[in-house]
């Protein structure tokens, strides 16, 4: 379902109908190249430091860490909310486990899983609290949840995928910190460790272009990182 036209020139979509419009071009995007070289190293530092165990990957979408996951001897499971992102996954993983659904709403039994990773997907998400109780249910005592996502501060409204005819954009919505702070300690998860990237602290400097709004203010933060655990 179209929601409205942007002065831009681009179209919003809900979230269902903009990635399924998106799917095909996503890993192509210019913004999913910065997260390759600038997400993943930390995912994968992190992913590293576990004992090997089962990864649920939370919003999974074309699969970017199922490689790291299992390349790290987890186990790994998707989830995501579009059935388009994992047919796309699915063609470079045909054996990977991937379930369709929410996650205010997780189809997995309490304790299933040892760790949850969750990149750039709270954004979508309408209300914090009830993702990050499932993330604490399904988890088994002790399991770390690793978050990582655009920061507030960060100068955007709605993400946008160029394809051939029109610009698709998906709303996003804007957590503060305390807000993140807040609903994650409500959940009952632990927060061990909170950091921010600016320019200066990411390791890939993207070019100029298509990346303007970074170096417009580059002590400004971009993304944030943030690590739970179960109790």
């Amino acid at each position: 379902m179209t929601l409205a036209p942007c002065a831009s020139g681009s179209t919003s979509f809900d979230l269902r109908t903009g990635y399924k419009l998106a799917s095909r071009l996503y890993d192509e995007w210019h913004w999913q190249g910065f997260w390759r070289r600038n997400e993943l190293p930390i995912v994968n530092d992190w992913l590293a430091s576990l004992e090997v165990g089962s990864v649920l990957d939370a919003g999974t979408g074309t699969g970017l860490y199922r490689a790291a996951i299992e390349g790290s001897g987890h186990f790994a499971i998707g989830i995501d909310i579009s059935r388009e992102m994992l047919l796309v996954q699915r063609e470079s993983h045909p054996h990977s486990a991937l379930v369709q659904g929410s996650l205010d709403a997780i189809p997995f039994a309490d304790s299933s899983f040892d760790h949850v990773l969750c990149t750039r997907v709270l954004t979508h998400v309408p209300v914090l609290l009830p993702v990050f109780a499932e993330f604490l249910r399904i988890m088994k005592p002790g399991g770390q949840v690793f978050i990582a996502d655009l920061h507030p501060e960060h100068p955007y409204s709605k993400m946008t995928i160029k394809a051939k005819d029109q610009r698709i954009s998906i709303q996003i919505r804007k957590y503060s910190v305390d807000e993140l702070k807040q609903s994650l300690a409500s959940a009952g998860l632990e927060l061990l460790d909170f950091r921010t990237y600016t320019l200066a602290e990411i390791s890939w400097k993207p070019p100029r272009d298509g990346f303007k709004n970074i170096y417009r203010d580059p002590a400004r933060p971009i993304f944030y990182t943030a690590l739970l655990r179960r109790p």
